[in-house]
């Protein structure tokens, strides 16, 4: 570290040379984890200076353009990137450094700036604060949440994907309270799990996110249970058993109590994601098990029999073996 930090005193602000060195601070810090803390106060200070100076320069040059130049916006970015790093490394650490700064009010900014990257590294940021330290995001979600919901457009894949990875940390946080905003982001997530060559990262991520406005607002998102289950369960048969995952499940196994007709024409889908769990918590797979059985005491024995005859083999013998159906 005491080189990196000379390197990082000799540099100005305006000096380019400052981005290998913010990158790598940024890896250090999220390595480093609380080890990171004796240096993490001029750091974090610097970052949110270089932020703060940017966006100042911005309005100028938007205010009088024959005056004054263009600002280099990426300063900005690898800044909000390294601030990402210091959150997902220091935890609840970073709380007092976000306290004694204004980033929440500068992050409101930058998640309207016109360049997509710039709100790409806003959403990341937004959700590495999320989830360490709440207290000082809450207070922002009425302002926050609609321009989350502008964001969500699959045609800047990684600003969306940022996007709706924040409301799904978001709604962790939340809980029911969650419920104002439900309608806000919903229409849209639900269409972009729909869309026809939607990449791969961007499709689990929404069902995840979809998942888990469903397993905080059940009520609100399960009457639309029918418009995304089936590719919500092929988005999340592949990927391996992790938190995310699991809140994600959760949601929807809410979700099809609220409204088990939504999942009757899919259920075959539902059906294999739920094959997809190796490991799954015990009240998680007690939710299934319930699901599973509920449905085939409803359909009864001989329905069920055929319709389970449509299962590839694999499938059968998992579900067998696992859930005794």
């Amino acid at each position: 570290m005491p080189p990196l930090i000379q390197k990082w005193n000799e540099l100005k602000d305006e000096d380019k040379d400052l981005f290998p060195l913010l990158e790598c601070l940024s890896s250090v810090a999220t390595a480093l984890q609380s080890g990171f803390l004796p240096y993490c106060e001029p750091v974090y200070q610097r970052c949110v200076t270089l932020v703060q100076k940017t966006l100042a320069q911005a309005m100028m040059y938007t205010q009088h353009p024959e005056q004054y130049e263009a600002p280099d916006k990426d300063f900005m970015i690898v800044a909000l990137d390294l601030l990402s790093g210091l959150a997902e490394g220091l935890g609840g650490h970073v709380e007092q450094l976000v306290a004694r700064s204004n980033i929440m009010t500068l992050l409101f900014q930058c998640m309207q700036d016109s360049m997509p990257e710039v709100r790409q590294s806003s959403f990341a940021l937004l959700g590495d604060l999320t989830k360490a330290c709440f207290i000082h995001v809450k207070p922002c979600i009425a302002e926050f949440m609609p321009i989350l919901g502008t964001n969500l457009n699959p045609e800047f894949i990684s600003v969306c994907n940022n996007a709706t990875w924040a409301i799904g940390e978001i709604c962790m946080q939340m809980g029911a309270e969650m419920q104002p905003y439900v309608q806000m982001v919903l229409n849209n997530l639900v269409e972009i799990i729909n869309r026809p060559n939607t990449p791969k990262t961007l499709l689990e991520n929404t069902a995840i996110t979809i998942g888990r406005l469903g397993y905080v607002c059940p009520q609100e998102v399960a009457p639309m249970l029918q418009q995304f289950i089936r590719p919500w369960c092929t988005s999340l048969r592949n990927i391996r058993d992790n938190e995310e995952k699991d809140s994600a499940f959760r949601g929807i196994c809410m979700m099809i109590g609220v409204n088990p007709g939504g999942v009757v024409q899919d259920f075959i889908f539902f059906c294999d994601a739920v094959a997809s769990w190796v490991s799954p918590k015990d009240d998680l797979r007690d939710m299934f098990y319930k699901i599973l059985h509920g449905f085939k005491d409803q359909v009864g024995e001989d329905n069920w029999q055929q319709f389970s005859e449509q299962f590839p083999p694999l499938l059968k013998e998992r579900l067998a073996a696992f859930y005794g159906v």
